[in-house]
């Protein structure tokens, strides 16, 4: 009997505790790269096409809806690499003084001037915003994530816009244009973030107007033929 427990004991030492252990998981596979979706547009320099594109904003107000106003001078570059979109970029202007809201009576309230003036953009003395991409990240076949430097009212953040691309052509005999994408974006900043806080409701309210402001972009870009 002793004999046979001294068998077990040795058999049992046999084995380490980490090989008693059951088996961990599978480690899972990396993820495959995104390849872009197929296009046949060129590759190079393309301008906006200031008629077919928008440059909208929206705050909440309150509580109470989504206040949509827009600008109306602004523009567009983007250098566009289509089989590779990680190394495409893109720099836009827009002048603050262009505001354009639905305010019913300008008469008794120039509205758009108050937004231009010292509360919010303070326009005249911060007379130009940029953006400038530092990176663009493929999260889809036809959609990116783009990441830029913005300049508002004197201070540069980072900021990022979702990207969607539409579509394209090369040029052709329909479109005197030449080569055209089309692009949709849409992205979110703190305004206070930039030194515009007046108006921001105070924590736990809803009394004034939102710091943060959603930004939606329409835009197609054009690229004329022979360049």
């Amino acid at each position: 009997m002793r004999r046979l427990l001294i068998a077990g004991a040795l058999a049992l030492g046999a084995c380490s505790p980490e090989e008693a252990k059951a088996p961990g998981p599978v480690p899972a596979p990396a993820p495959a790269a995104i390849k872009p979706a197929a296009t046949d547009v060129p590759a190079g320099a393309y301008r906006l096409d200031k008629a077919h594109a928008s440059l909208n904003f929206r705050v909440d107000h309150m509580g109470m809806s989504h206040w949509t106003a827009r600008f109306t001078r602004f523009d567009a570059t983007l250098d566009l690499d289509p089989k590779d979109p990680a190394k495409s970029s893109v720099t836009a202007t827009i002048d603050p003084a262009s505001l354009q809201t639905n305010y019913p009576d300008p008469k008794t309230l120039d509205f758009d001037s108050q937004i231009e003036g010292k509360e919010f953009l303070d326009a005249p003395k911060f007379p130009q915003m940029t953006y400038r991409s530092t990176q663009v990240q493929l999260t889809g076949p036809n959609t990116a994530r783009i990441t830029g430097d913005l300049t508002l009212h004197g201070v540069t953040k980072p900021v990022v816009l979702e990207a969607t691309f539409n579509g394209g052509y090369a040029k052709n005999a329909v479109d005197p244009s030449g080569s055209r994408v089309g692009l949709s974006a849409h992205g979110t900043l703190n305004r206070s973030a930039f030194g515009i806080g007046f108006g921001v409701p105070a924590p736990g309210t809803t009394m004034g107007v939102g710091d943060a402001v959603e930004v939606v972009i329409e835009a197609e870009f054009t690229r004329p033929a022979g360049k």
